[in-house]
């Protein structure tokens, strides 16, 4: 079989966005995603005759394909292509490489699937709420309900002064607040069910009670993901990749968006001299499989999000090469993804800076810096959404 490659599938328009402001169809939503931007397949060696079809049906639809210059002659034998154009117009060119020699329809049909899983969700929605994903990320406030996380454990004394602060993250930017009863910090033991559920479900109904904002329960308990829909939770965040057993059918069950995170062993274990060939395709081999238990399992596709887990069971080369790879990683896995670098350790590795809450600096400068993920979980909401707009304003996102 001919070797294809998705190279780049660039930064999609904000469509969602320029339908509500028009009163357009939102219908039109599918259809306009597969026009907005231009996408680059790398083809392995095929046959000159075989390079010069191809670029004759590209063209017939719209898109075009680089090949050797000495194709048209036969001066070389083969020649890798690259086919390049929007979606649609590439779609358009693999209908016209049906029934042509040289295998060019299977051809067609490997780079249709390629460009099909390309194509990303525009939204998350969360029962009678939808978030467009846009120009920059969405944000994800954090919010411990613990006494012993990394950076904030005990801040908050109260159920209600932790719905309080999740009000005012809300305030400051958050699209969701993710709630969390048990520390994963490197060296932290499991928390059991019922104490998470202790934590957790009244600062739950507190903040559903005052806000309709998304909430997100960050745990890897089934009991707790059944309470915490229950109480008004419209999200699961699983570290573990939805591995306890349970998780999986309570994602089913519930009908609600997933996130599932890659960890290599447990907070307990995780950063005992953690070793990769290569951190990001053996990463993004787990979270394809994760994707596929959960899809096989009934969990629709566009409502699951991936994360590789910076600081989670990686080297410090392992978080940057990772944070480097956050466009293959959706391609990889069709899936949009969440970033959560806030305050971790390879920032202070890097700085020098010990206190995890001076770091709010340096994670603003990652959030800026990256490229690829659709959520950002950070601890400081404020400064991430000021650093995202003078990053805007400046020309550094595009």
């Amino acid at each position: 079989m001919i070797p294809v490659r998705l190279l780049k599938s660039g930064d999609p328009v904000d469509w969602a966005y320029l339908l509500e402001i028009t009163g357009a169809d939102s219908g039109s939503l599918g259809r306009l995603r597969m026009r907005d931007r231009i996408t680059s397949i790398l083809i392995g060696d095929i046959p000159s005759p075989a390079a010069s079809i191809l670029k004759q049906c590209m063209l017939s639809g719209g898109a075009d394909a680089l090949v050797h210059r000495e194709v048209l002659t036969c001066r070389v034998e083969c020649s890798k292509a690259v086919v390049y154009g929007t979606p649609a117009s590439i779609l358009r060119g693999c209908d016209s490489l049906r029934n042509q020699p040289f295998s060019l329809g299977e051809l067609g049909s490997e780079i249709r699937k390629l460009i099909e899983e390309a194509c990303l969700p525009g939204f998350l929605e969360f029962g009678g709420t939808r978030l467009s994903y846009g120009r920059h990320p969405l944000i994800m406030g954090i919010l411990n309900i613990t006494p012993d996380s990394f950076s904030d454990g005990g801040s908050c004394t109260s159920s209600e002064e932790a719905a309080s602060k999740a009000v005012e993250m809300e305030r400051e930017g958050a699209s969701i607040i993710d709630v969390g009863g048990e520390s994963t910090r490197p060296g932290s033991l499991p928390v059991s069910a019922r104490e998470q559920i202790r934590r957790v479900i009244p600062v739950i109904r507190l903040i559903r009670s005052t806000s309709s904002v998304p909430i997100s329960v960050d745990t890897c308990l089934p009991e707790v993901a059944y309470a915490a829909v229950d109480a008004g939770a419209s999200m699961i965040n699983s570290v573990d990749g939805m591995e306890t057993p349970g998780m999986v059918k309570a994602a089913s069950e519930l009908d609600v968006p997933v996130c599932v995170m890659h960890m290599r062993g447990t907070p307990e274990t995780m950063q005992m001299n953690p070793e990769y060939g290569d951190a990001s395709q053996e990463i993004g081999d787990y979270l394809l499989k994760a994707v596929e238990r959960l899809t096989g399992s009934g969990v629709k596709k566009e409502r699951i999000l991936v994360d590789p887990g910076i600081g989670f069971g990686k080297r410090l080369e392992d978080n940057l090469e990772l944070i480097g790879s956050l466009e293959w990683l959706k391609i990889h896995t069709g899936c949009r993804v969440l970033l959560g670098h806030s305050r971790k350790s390879f920032l202070g590795l890097i700085s020098g800076i010990e206190n995890p809450g001076e770091r709010d600096c340096l994670s603003h400068i990652v959030s800026v810096l990256q490229r690829g993920a659709d959520l950002l979980r950070v601890h400081d909401v404020s400064g991430t959404r000021s650093s995202l707009r003078l990053a805007e304003l400046m020309g550094a996102l595009r």
